[in-house]
């Protein structure tokens, strides 16, 4: 997957993945301690939620990211390049200008979390305290940040592989120590305190650091399987990768939070050493957390090149692009660390204002891949694009109307007591009104071809 073609479809001597390989990087991907905080976020904001609910439907909503590998595989050209052909090129610019600066913005969230572990790390050793053990935490992680890229994409793949694997082991190790699943079942069925309305609220705070923030690269890495792939196995894998890894690892952020594991307050997150047995397995799992964490700020950079390169309308040297990528993640860091009132304030906008696109896209882009895979007539390309921006900018704005953050709280969010339930809205408005646009092309098409029949039948 080391191709230099960002826009261009990948040569078949490059598609040489399999979808089990695709379906393992959508593991690593996911089972990153970047969940950690959103699982601290999610039992400080919503106590009363059904968790297991919440983990099981935050995973059901991985097959968006299967629906979206589709198109990749058959057209191998990335997510942004096939939103182009449903969005038009010009409109398709400010997605992906979009999607950048929001991946830009995920990967200073990525490194101040490098940099709060490492701290952790630090003051459990006693080798620094305080202001001297975020100083050193900061240049270590930011040498990290900038040495990443040098190695290579291949190497990086197989070690954010190799540390999602043991993070996995760590995780069920650790949830087994502290009874985890007993405790989320009885934080779940067990109290009669529960509520639904927490829970949906909860569950659109996971999918904003989930699925939904996941769907605009899905075809990003689809886009390198063999042309021999069974398309079930195309759509199943990355499906089947993202849920079992943002199930575990969310789990984990979720119990960890119960026993203090996780601490996340306006001085940043701390790590605590809660259901390790040994100073050993701690420092082991911070360390791995750590590698992954940065081969997953690569990655995520390895993405938005491709949409810097639809905004900008040619192919880029993608190595170069993620050393800009490192750059501005670093200034961005130093805001959150040195200039935000909180890491917990800048943490819950990021989320917000990442899926105000990415929710009502994704419901849009889903409903077109199911509907037009195999189309036999195409409908109207011109009417559609208009229709589909005309969609999209109607779920963006209630998307931004239902959502409640530091920023701004949107009227809509009243309606539920304040809670933003603003990612299902905006996918559930995309999806419904693509579904309502998608329905009327097939019915335009059925007339059309039975005139056509007619026509036929009248000169034989």
């Amino acid at each position: 997957m080391a191709d230099v073609h960002s826009l261009s479809p990948t040569l078949d001597t490059e598609r040489t993945a399999s979808p089990r390989g695709v379906g393992l990087i959508w593991l690593a991907a996911t089972m990153t301690a970047s969940t950690l905080p959103l699982g601290a976020l999610i039992v400080a904001l919503f106590p009363r939620a059904n968790f297991l609910w919440v983990l099981f439907l935050a995973s059901l909503f991985f097959v968006t990211v299967g629906i979206i590998s589709l198109p990749g595989f058959r057209w191998g050209i990335p997510t942004m390049a096939i939103s182009s052909k449903l969005f038009g090129e010009r409109f398709n610019r400010l997605i992906s200008v979009s999607n950048w600066c929001s991946q830009v913005g995920w990967q200073a969230v990525v490194l101040v979390l490098v940099i709060f572990v490492l701290r952790s790390v630090l003051e459990y050793l006693r080798i620094a305290h305080g202001p001297m053990a975020l100083g050193l935490a900061i240049l270590f992680a930011v040498l990290a940040n900038f040495a990443v890229p040098v190695i290579g994409y291949a190497a990086i793949v197989r070690v954010q592989s190799l540390a999602s694997l043991v993070m996995g082991v760590f995780a069920f190790y650790i949830l087994w120590r502290l009874h985890g699943f007993d405790l989320l079942w009885s934080r779940s069925f067990a109290s009669p305190e529960t509520s639904w309305l927490q829970t949906f609220a909860a569950l659109s705070l996971a999918l904003m650091g989930g699925a939904l923030s996941w769907t605009m690269f899905a075809s990003d890495y689809s886009r390198y399987l063999g042309r021999n792939s069974a398309r079930t196995a195309v759509f199943f894998w990355p499906a089947l990768g993202g849920a079992v890894g943002g199930a575990l690892i969310l789990s984990l952020a979720i119990v960890l939070s119960f026993s203090g594991g996780v601490n996340l307050s306006s001085g940043g997150l701390t790590l605590a050493a809660k259901g390790m047995d040994s100073p050993v397995l701690y420092l082991a799992f911070c360390g791995f957390a750590i590698l992954g964490l940065l081969a997953s700020n690569f990655l995520n950079s390895y993405s938005s090149a491709f949409s810097l390169a639809v905004t900008l309308g040619r192919d880029l040297n993608r190595k170069m692009v993620t050393v800009l990528d490192a750059g501005l993640a670093t200034l961005l860091a130093f805001y959150v660390l040195f200039v935000s009132p909180s890491f917990f304030d800048a943490f819950q906008t990021f989320l917000d204002l990442l899926i105000i696109v990415a929710a009502p896209w994704t419901g849009i882009v889903c409903i077109v891949v199911l509907f037009r895979q195999n189309a036999a007539v195409p409908q109207n390309p011109a009417a559609s694009t208009r229709w589909r921006v005309m969609i999209l900018l109607l779920g963006i704005l209630l998307t931004i109307v239902f959502s409640n953050n530091p920023l701004w709280e949107g009227w809509g969010a009243y309606l539920f007591a304040n809670n933003d339930l603003s990612p299902l809205v905006g996918f559930g408005l995309g999806a419904t009104l693509e579904l309502v646009h998608q329905l009327l092309c097939k019915y335009g098409e059925m007339e059309r071809l039975g005139k056509v029949a007619a026509t036929v039948a009248e000169h034989q």
